[in-house]
């Protein structure tokens, strides 16, 4: 098993031993909010609430956080779903690096991201999607494929025109504040990180600074 994604043993099976969906929709009785959707892994669960609340509750960020893979068959259809709880949103964050590592990255890994881009283009188009760099890891083996991965992310973004949000550079420059499994943060990198989102959210889209 894997010390940080519960994988099984086998890194060719394609589902995890845990699958997990986690969504959260801020102020769900307050629809005409400011909103964005972030979806993603583990860590924008875990930064999502520090994003919201760096921005005094002016921008809430919704959530949906999933352990699926690129290549799982029911990704797009639970997007779909929770798009349509949500409602309204003025953009759209995705990262799910962290999952799917039975997939090579230089081939599978690129095909399935860009179909999902394609997804989201179709999905939500009038809406600005960010991508957002999968963050550091301490493990040397991963952290290899996750440079490959975010390179891959970079070169998808330029071809579709798309924002990027760089948090690999974020989580970097506190590496120090790795959990104990060596893949999450503690709080105050999680809140690190939820700042770099806003920022670059509001310097992509300065008419949400005035919200």
């Amino acid at each position: 098993m894997s010390d940080f994604t519960y994988e099984s043993i086998d890194r060719n099976v394609p589902l995890e031993t845990y699958e997990w969906d986690n969504i959260w929709i801020e102020h769900a009785d307050e629809p005409d909010r400011t909103r964005v959707l972030y979806i993603g892994d583990s860590i924008s669960v875990n930064n999502k609430r520090p994003a919201t609340l760096y921005t005094d509750s002016k921008i809430l960020f919704d959530n949906y956080g999933t352990s699926k893979a690129l290549d799982n068959p029911y990704f797009a259809e639970t997007i779909h779903l929770v798009a349509k709880q949500e409602g309204q949103r003025s953009a759209v964050l995705f990262n799910n690096g962290l999952h799917g590592f039975h997939l090579d990255d230089d081939s599978k890994y690129r095909t399935y991201y860009e179909k999902m881009i394609q997804f989201l283009l179709e999905e939500f188009p009038k809406t600005p999607i960010f991508l957002v760099l999968t963050t550091h890891l301490g493990n040397e083996e991963r952290e290899q494929r996750v440079i490959k991965r975010n390179a891959v992310a970079k070169e998808l973004a330029k071809e579709y025109d798309l924002f990027v949000i760089d948090l690999y550079s974020v989580s970097c420059a506190h590496a120090d504040l790795l959990s104990k499994d060596r893949v999450h943060y503690e709080k105050a990198g999680d809140e690190k990180m939820a700042e770099a989102l806003v920022n670059a959210l509001c310097e992509f889209l300065p008419e949400l600074k005035n919200k």
